[in-house]
């Protein structure tokens, strides 16, 4: 199978999907709407899964149902650190950004969009991206349609040429893709969407780890160890 199928395959299982993917730019605070929306996942022959997205200047929030538990996803992009926190046990982790080096630090971050010079459509010549309409409405929102399509070679080893495209609906105003649409071959592989998108200032608590809550970290699986492989921090 080809490397890029086998991470095609793993991505549109992700609840998120491509809603919020790839690398993020800096951008000032002040071209950051924030606002909060469903998210809803769709693969065929399984369930919907649904969760919550929260968007602040600086801050991303996600709720999601991994198995039967419920997650909650913190990015903190000023301070560049990501939460992961679990309801049920009341615990979290905590993970800090690789260091960069920027001679101006900025507040806000974006995800590159179709259309973006730094979106990966402008960077690698292997994927083909074409905006299909300029102006199309989903829901109240007004978003761009685009398509996007890579095209696997087969090989020697017997691997044949398989096509991935997507149809992504990017709303320029919040800076996301709204809604995206999966296939492989022609065959419909996942949706993803935002819905119920409502714009406004974040409350902060929703960013902040609640009272209550136990630091643990992740450790490497070995014999005789919690399968959870957590444990509370030092």
């Amino acid at each position: 199978m080809h490397k890029g199928l086998q991470f095609f395959l793993r991505t549109i299982s992700m609840t998120v999907g491509l809603v919020f993917c790839g690398s993020i730019h800096a951008v000032f605070a002040s071209e950051i709407i924030e606002f909060s929306a469903d998210i809803i996942q769709q693969i065929p022959n399984r369930d919907p899964v649904s969760g919550k997205l929260y968007r602040a200047k600086d801050k991303i929030r996600m709720e999601e149902m991994v198995g039967e538990n419920h997650v909650i996803t913190i990015e903190n992009i000023s301070e560049r650190k990501t939460l992961r926190l679990n309801p049920a046990s009341k615990e979290y982790m905590e993970a800090p950004w690789p260091s960069i080096k920027s001679k101006q630090v900025r507040s806000g971050s974006k995800r590159p969009l179709p259309g973006d010079l730094d979106h990966p459509c402008a960077k690698f010549a292997q994927l083909k991206c074409k905006m299909l309409n300029k102006e199309e409405m989903i829901g109240n929102r007004k978003t761009e349609k685009w398509e996007v399509v890579r095209v696997m070679q087969g090989n020697e080893q017997g691997a044949r040429t398989r096509t991935m495209r997507s149809l992504i609906w990017v709303d320029r105003r919040l800076g996301v893709n709204v809604r995206e649409e999966r296939f492989l071959d022609n065959t419909p592989k996942g949706m993803s969407e935002l819905r119920t998108i409502i714009e406004g200032t974040q409350p902060e608590d929703l960013f902040e780890i609640p009272k209550g809550y136990r630091r643990v970290e992740r450790q490497k699986p070995s014999s005789g160890s919690d399968r959870s492989g957590m444990q509370p921090a030092k």
